[in-house]
């Protein structure tokens, strides 16, 4: 029956029924006389309701089935309304011949009632039975039905219980009855659950189903779901309020309790007592216990199989870190050594991690959502270190050009020093005063890198200055023998001695000795040594700074002529116009 037009009849009838004058206390004559009308009254709307339900059982017409619904429900509630006004008068007479009286009528009201549940709960099932053969466009219009149903018949519920407990207030042995009522209680509730259960189930196969297909296959499963999940609440909302009856009347309701809290997995829907709160707890536990003696064997020897494969996998990434180390430093590889460093270590980590997603796969772990968890940490990561992926990328480039290797003196990022090390990231540079800088490599290759010693051989360019009075040829003799003679200088290519440069102080020579890279300092400071004692020893000047200070004697002064003077400027500075170039008029 439509909820909808349950409350609003029901409002109707309860407005009416308000608005009229209370009755003047009746006579026992009289008040049987009525209990006579009101069972009559029972009966002929027992018989009217079951013509309204079996048309309603031919009849396929949705529009006429609501209308049928409506007017069972409307005579029902008037006939309960009739009901109720008749037990008030029974309540104001107050005697035992007007409570036995009232009795008979609660007897009758309470046996259409149990009709009227027994053909509820045929048309219940019926219900359920439509909805599993239903298409799913009308499987919500059948859920509605069942909806209906469920307030239907937990109304029916609450009004045989409503009447016992008058029947008992009176006096009168309900022993029988109540019994009877717990039983159908009890048997509702149980047929209840066992729905809940199907149906829960049912939901769960259709979310495995649903995480197996592809995106694209998913919509039509995601309806079918959302029906499912909608007849679950029903279920469990209906089950609650069967609940509430088995809960006044002293009824166990734990287990009940614990399938809400496991089909909702909320355990504010199902606790409402401490016993209840237990028996979940227990519940809960039990299926742990179960749940670890049946697949505790599955999962050691799925842990023995991940550790296997696991070491496998670190086994197998040794020794490809051994192949590619063999193969990276032969000799007819020509590898530098960042790059044999680079390799090694890579070959072997993605064997490791490759082996670590196979062991994953083969233990029954699905790597989808693994797989796109990294991908979305990829891009969230890549926006959070751009500066380290920018030191990642310059590393790379560095790798791939090689501007330097390990050992080598080069100049770069500001700091000049030997190579100790290098990353992906950063590179470790000793200075030549035995401090270590890490250098990101970002500022390495985004600046001009100088490698020192890149080269087997240099060029030892020097400097030496002599005074104009010295010979020429006796320097150019002394330097040549200097470095000549010394054993660390190259034959090939040839030293080059040239007068460089008539120097304001001084005649420049230079002094170009090609040496082997690791002898560069070692001859600069000896040909720089060598050539001040033979200097000394041959009498040739080593100049410095000069300059010539001419003192000029300042005539009196003059008596200056009223005119201006205008001043010039010139390579010593101001002079006033007329005055010679020594500063003299």
């Amino acid at each position: 029956m439509r909820t909808t037009a349950l409350l609003f009849i029901f409002f109707l009838t309860f407005s009416i029924g308000a608005e009229e004058a209370p009755p003047a206390v009746p006579t026992l004559v009289e008040l049987q006389a009525d209990g006579h009308a009101v069972k009559a009254d029972i009966d002929a709307t027992s018989k009217r309701v079951d013509r309204f339900e079996a048309n309603w059982q031919k009849t396929e017409s949705e529009m006429s089935r609501d209308l049928l619904q409506q007017q069972a429900v409307a005579s029902t509630l008037t006939m309960t309304q009739r009901v109720d006004a008749f037990l008030r008068q029974v309540e104001q007479v107050a005697t035992t011949e007007a409570q036995a009286v009232g009795a008979e009528v609660i007897r009758a009201e309470n046996q259409f009632f149990q009709t009227r549940l027994d053909l509820a709960s045929g048309g219940l099932r019926n219900l359920f039975e439509q909805y599993e053969k239903a298409e799913p466009d009308k499987q919500l219009l059948v859920l509605l039905n069942i909806d209906d149903f469920y307030s239907y018949v937990n109304w029916l519920l609450g009004e045989r219980q409503t009447n016992l407990k008058t029947l008992e207030g009176w006096g009168v042995d309900i022993r029988k009855e109540q019994r009877s009522l717990n039983r159908e209680i009890v048997q509702y509730a149980e047929f209840m659950a066992a729905y809940l259960r199907s149906s829960t189930r049912q939901r769960e196969l259709l979310q495995g189903e649903l995480k197996s297909l592809p995106a694209d296959a998913r919509s039509a499963f995601e309806g079918k779901l959302a029906t499912q999940d909608r007849l679950v609440r029903s279920a469990v909302n209906n089950l609650k309020q069967v609940l509430v009856l088995m809960e006044e009347q002293n009824l166990p309701v734990d287990q009940y309790n614990e399938l809400i809290f496991k089909s909702t997995g909320n355990l504010a829907e199902a606790v409402v007592s401490i016993g209840a709160m237990r028996t979940v707890l227990t519940g809960l536990w039990e299926d742990i216990q179960n749940w670890l003696k049946a697949n505790v064997g599955g999962i050691l020897s799925r842990v023995v199989l991940f550790v296997a494969l696991m070491g496998g996998a670190v086994l197998l990434g040794r020794l490809v870190r051994r192949g590619i180390s063999r193969a990276v430093t032969h000799k007819k590889a020509r590898f530098s050594t960042l790059v044999q460093e680079f390799f090694i270590t890579i070959g072997g980590n993605l064997v490791v991690i490759f082996g670590f997603l196979f062991a994953l796969a083969q233990v029954g772990w699905d790597l989808t959502p693994v797989l796109t968890g990294l991908g979305v940490a990829g891009i969230v990561i890549g926006f959070a270190l751009q500066d380290t992926l920018s030191n990642f990328a310059s590393g790379m480039m560095i790798l791939i050009y090689r501007p330097y290797d390990v050992g080598d003196y080069i100049e770069a990022g500001g700091v000049a020093g030997k190579v100790g090390k290098m990353s992906l990231v950063n590179t470790t540079i000793r200075t030549f005063d035995n401090q270590v800088f890490m250098v990101p490599n970002a500022k390495i290759w985004g600046e001009t890198i100088k490698n020192i010693t890149s080269e087997r051989i240099r060029r030892v360019d020097m400097v030496f200055g002599v005074a104009y009075t010295d010979n020429i040829e006796s320097v150019e003799a002394i330097l040549e023998e200097i470095v000549t003679s010394h054993p660390k200088v190259l034959k090939t290519p040839e030293h080059m001695i040239r007068l460089h440069l008539l120097n304001e102080s001084s005649v420049d020579f230079v002094v170009r000795p090609w040496v082997k890279t690791d002898d560069y300092w070692d001859v600069y400071w000896d040909v720089t040594r060598e050539v001040k004692v033979r200097f000394d020893q041959e009498g040739i000047t080593i100049p410095f700074p000069q300059r010539e200070l001419h003192m000029h004697t300042i005539q009196p002064p003059v008596e200056l002529s009223d005119e201006p003077i205008s001043l010039q400027r010139s390579d010593t500075g101001l002079r006033a116009a007329g005055e010679g170039e020594d500063g003299l008029v």
